[in-house]
Protein backbone atom coordinates (compact mmCIF):
# COMPACT_ATOMS: atom_id res chain seq x y z
CA UNK A 1 0.00 0.00 0.00
CA UNK A 2 0.98 3.39 -0.89
CA UNK A 3 1.30 5.62 1.69
CA UNK A 4 -1.04 9.26 1.45
CA UNK A 5 1.54 11.97 1.32
CA UNK A 6 -0.18 14.85 0.20
CA UNK A 7 -2.32 15.40 3.58
CA UNK A 8 1.10 15.74 5.41
CA UNK A 9 2.03 18.64 2.92
CA UNK A 10 -1.19 20.35 2.43
CA UNK A 11 -1.06 20.38 6.45
CA UNK A 12 2.66 21.88 6.75
CA UNK A 13 1.43 24.27 3.78
CA UNK A 14 -1.58 25.54 5.83
CA UNK A 15 0.72 25.47 9.64
CA UNK A 16 3.66 27.54 7.37
CA UNK A 17 0.70 30.03 6.00
CA UNK A 18 -0.78 30.09 9.69
CA UNK A 19 2.37 31.07 10.88
CA UNK A 20 3.36 33.46 8.53
CA UNK A 21 -0.03 35.30 8.93
CA UNK A 22 0.34 34.98 12.94
CA UNK A 23 4.16 37.07 12.28
CA UNK A 24 3.12 39.52 9.55
CA UNK A 25 0.16 40.73 12.22
CA UNK A 26 2.77 40.97 15.07
CA UNK A 27 5.27 43.04 13.15
CA UNK A 28 2.44 45.22 12.56
CA UNK A 29 1.38 45.65 16.17
CA UNK A 30 5.26 45.91 17.03
CA UNK A 31 5.21 48.81 14.40
CA UNK A 32 2.33 50.84 15.28
CA UNK A 33 3.32 50.61 19.06
CA UNK A 34 6.85 51.81 18.36
CA UNK A 35 5.06 54.61 16.19
CA UNK A 36 2.36 55.64 18.77
CA UNK A 37 5.83 55.86 21.53
CA UNK A 38 7.56 57.92 19.36
CA UNK A 39 4.37 60.42 18.99
CA UNK A 40 3.81 60.39 22.99
CA UNK A 41 7.68 61.17 23.93
CA UNK A 42 8.04 63.56 20.91
CA UNK A 43 6.40 66.33 23.28
CA UNK A 44 8.57 65.79 26.30
CA UNK A 45 12.07 67.20 27.18
CA UNK A 46 14.97 64.75 26.39
CA UNK A 47 15.98 63.53 29.90
CA UNK A 48 19.42 64.23 31.06
CA UNK A 49 20.67 60.85 33.12
CA UNK A 50 21.44 60.59 35.85
CA UNK A 51 25.72 61.17 36.88
CA UNK A 52 26.79 57.77 38.00
CA UNK A 53 27.48 57.74 42.03
CA UNK A 54 29.40 55.16 44.26
CA UNK A 55 25.91 53.90 45.82
CA UNK A 56 24.70 53.22 42.00
CA UNK A 57 28.13 51.56 40.99
CA UNK A 58 27.81 48.00 39.81
CA UNK A 59 30.24 45.64 41.55
CA UNK A 60 31.23 42.04 40.14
Amino acid sequence: MTPNTTVTRTAATAQTAEAETLLRDLAYVLKLTRRVKEEMTADRAPVQPKPATADRALVA
